[in-house]
C-alpha cells in the first residue's frame, strides 16, 4: 500500500480528491492532510507518505518552498503540483526542483488517477532499479575476494599480466599507479622467521579472516589475499612520496595502527614485513622484498626492507630464488645452511640414472645462486674465494664427493663473511648513533631525531640499539650525560645547577634524581667526597 499525501489551503479540494483516490486506486491510501507549508513538513516527519500532491499558493510557507525542503529531508518523495493555469509560473519552478507531475485546477478525476498510477509506477521501477543494484553490489561483494586472491595468486607465481593488471585495478578500484606489499605472518613464537604452530596458526587465521580483512580495508585502500598457511599478503595501493623516510614511517605506523587491532582479536604473535613502494608492474619486486624483512626480522613486530637491508639496495630482490638455502645463507645462519645444502645433496644423490656431469651441472647452478647472494650482499673476493673462476674450479673436479665438500665450504665460508658483515653494519649504525649523541648530549635529543639521522626507522633503531649496547636509548643518553657531570664536578668549581645545565638538563631538581639514581649518590654528595669516581 502507497502512502499519499494532500496538501491545499481548500478543504473542499482535499475532500474531493480523497473521496475519487479512495474509490478509484485500491493501492493507494490518504495518510494524511495539510493546508499550509509549514503543516506539511511537520506531518511528512510524522507519516512519511511516499507521494505528496501539493498545492502552489497557500498561506504562509507555499509550496514551492516546502518542497524544497521536504526534498532536502527525503529526497525520494515523489511530488505533483495542484495549481491553477494562472499559478503556471510557480509550476516552472517546482519543475527546476525535479517535480514532473501537474494537475491543473479544477481537478479532472481521469488525470488525477491517471497521474498518480504514473506516480506509483515510476515508484515501483525505482524500487525494482535500487533491488537490482543491491543485487549486483551483493554478488561483487561475494565475487571481489576471489578476484582479490587471484591478483594475490599472479603476484605470487610472477606470472606475465600486465594486461589482466589494469583490468584488476579497474575492476577493484584501485586507480593509483603503485603500491607495496605488506605480509602479516603469525604463529607462536619470537621471530617471524621461527615460528611454531602454523597448522594451528592456521586455522585461527582462516577463522578470523573475515575480522583481519576488515581490518586492512578499513584502515587502507588495498587488496587483501587469502590466508596462505600462515600468512596473509596484502597489496597497498599508493602513489609514491617524493621523501622516501617519510613514506616509510607513514607504513611503519600503518602496520602498527593494524598489529595493535589484530592482536586485540587474535591471541598469538604477529608479525608484519614490509616491502617498497613500487609502479604496479614491478610489485613482484615489493613482495620478495616483504618476503625478506620477515625472514631479515630481528625479533621486532614490523620489519621494512629499508630498515633491515638499507636504501642502497633497492634492488636485491631476486625473484627466482627458491628454497631454504638461499634464505638461511642471506641469514647469515651457517647451520642451517650446512642443513639445507646437505638435504637437498641427500636427494640429488638419490636420483638414479643420472651422470657425473649431470649431477655436477645441477652444483654449479646453485652455486651460481649462492655466489649471487655474495655479491648483493657486498662480499669482498678474498684468498679463498673468487668470483670469476669457482665455476672454472667446479669443472676441474672430477669427484662427486670432492665437489660435494667444495661446495659445502664455499657456502659456510660465504655464509659467514655475510653474518660478519651484518655484524659490522649493525656496529656501524650503532657507533654512528653513540657518536652523535656524545657530541650533541647537551641538546634536546630524541629517538626519532637520531633515527632520521642514520636513515632507519625509530622501531628498528630502538631495537637495534637494546641489542648491541645493552641500553635503550633514554637510559644511554642519560649514562653520557650522568659521566660527563661526575667529570665536571671533579675537574671544575662549577655548582650542581651549572653542570645541571652544561650536560642538557633544564631541571636541577631532575638531574639530581637521576644523578642519585644512576651513582647511589646525590651530587652535593659526589662533590664532597674526598676521592671521586670517574
Amino acid at each position: 500500500m502507497y502512502k499519499l499525501m494532500l496538501v491545499d489551503d481548500e478543504q473542499i479540494v482535499i475532500d474531493a480528491v480523497t473521496h475519487i483516490i479512495n474509490k478509484n486506486i485500491k493501492n493507494v491510501t490518504v495518510v494524511a492532510s495539510a493546508k499550509n507549508g509549514r503543516e506539511a513538513i511537520e506531518k511528512v516527519k510524522a507519516n512519511h507518505p511516499e507521494i505528496i500532491l501539493m498545492d502552489i499558493r497557500m498561506p504562509g510557507i507555499n509550496g514551492i518552498d516546502a518542497i524544497t525542503e521536504i526534498k532536502r529531508l527525503y529526497p525520494d518523495i515523489r511530488f505533483a503540483i495542484i495549481s491553477a493555469y494562472e499559478q503556471f509560473e510557480f509550476a516552472k519552478q517546482a519543475m527546476e526542483l525535479g517535480v514532473e507531475h501537474y494537475i491543473l485546477k479544477p481537478i479532472n478525476r481521469t488525470a488525477l488517477i491517471e497521474t498518480i498510477q504514473k506516480m506509483i509506477h515510476q515508484i515501483q521501477e525505482q524500487t525494482e532499479k535500487k533491488r537490482r543494484e543491491l543485487e549486483t553490489i551483493e554478488k561483487l561483494e561475494k565475487v571481489i575476494p576471489y578476484l582479490e586472491q587471484g591478483f594475490i595468486y599472479s603476484i605470487l607465481l610472477n606470472t606475465e599480466f600486465d594486461e589482466e593488471l589494469l583490468k584488476y585495478m579497474e575492476i577493484l578500484n584501485m586507480n593509483q599507479s603503485g603500491g607495496y606489499i605488506m605480509i602479516m605472518q603469525f604463529g607462536d613464537g619470537e621471530k617471524a622467521e621461527a615460528l611454531r604452530n602454523r597448522i594451528g596458526s592456521s586455522i585461527i587465521g582462516h577463522e578470523n579472516y573475515p575480522y583481519l580483512r576488515d581490518i586492512f580495508k578499513f584502515k587502507c585502500k588495498c587488496i587483501v589475499g587469502p590466508v596462505l598457511i600462515n600468512k596473509i599478503i596484502v597489496y597497498i595501493s599508493s602513489e609514491w612520496i617524493e621523501n622516501e623516510y617519510e613514506f616509510r614511517l607513514q607504513t611503519i605506523q600503518l602496520a602498527g595502527d593494524i598489529l595493535e587491532s589484530v592482536q586485540k582479536k587474535m591471541n598469538m604473535e604477529c608479525f608484519i614485513g614490509i616491502g617498497s613502494c613500487k609502479r604496479n608492474h614491478e610489485i613482484i619486486i615489493s613482495y620478495n622484498e616483504a618476503v625478506k624483512a620477515l625472514r631479515l626480522n630481528r625479533g621486532e613486530p614490523i620489519s621494512h626492507i629499508f630498515d633491515v637491508c638499507g636504501t642502497e639496495q633497492r634492488d636485491i630482490h631476486d625473484i627466482h630464488e627458491t628454497g631454504n638455502l638461499m634464505s638461511k645463507i642471506e641469514m647469515g645462519n651457517e647451520e642451517g645452511a650446512v642443513a639445507a645444502f646437505s638435504k637437498a645433496i641427500d636427494k640429488l644423490l638419490r636420483i638414479q640414472g643420472i651422470s657425473f656431469e649431470q649431477r655436477r651441472n645441477f652444483l654449479i647452478e646453485y652455486m651460481v645462486m649462492v655466489h649471487r647472494k655474495a655479491i648483493e650482499a657486498e662480499v669482498c673476493e678474498d684468498s679463498c674465494m673468487k668470483y670469476d673462476d669457482y665455476i672454472q674450479e667446479m669443472l676441474y673436479i672430477d669427484n662427486i664427493e670432492k665437489l660435494i665438500s667444495w661446495c659445502m665450504n664455499r657456502i659456510k665460508h660465504i655464509t659467514r663473511k655475510i653474518k660478519d658483515g651484518k655484524t659490522k653494519n649493525g656496529n656501524h649504525i650503532i657507533n654512528r648513533a653513540k657518536s652523535y649523541i656524545r657530541e650533541h648530549f647537551r641538546q634536546e635529543l630524541s629517538l626519532e631525531e637520531i633515527s632520521r639521522i642514520l636513515n632507519i626507522s625509530p622501531q628498528y633503531f630502538s631495537r637495534l640499539f637494546k641489542e648491541e649496547t645493552g641500553y635503550n636509548f633514554i637510559e644511554y643518553l642519560t649514562f653520557v650525560r650522568i659521566e660527563r657531570s661526575k667529570q665536571l664536578m671533579n675537574s671544575t668549581d662549577m655548582t650542581i645547577k651549572e653542570t645541571c645545565f652544561s650536560v642538557g638538563y633544564t631541571d636541577p631538581n631532575y638531574f639530581s634524581r637521576l644523578f642519585k639514581k644512576n651513582t647511589g649518590l646525590s651530587p652535593t654528595t659526589y662533590k664532597q667526597e674526598p676521592v671521586k669516581g670517574g
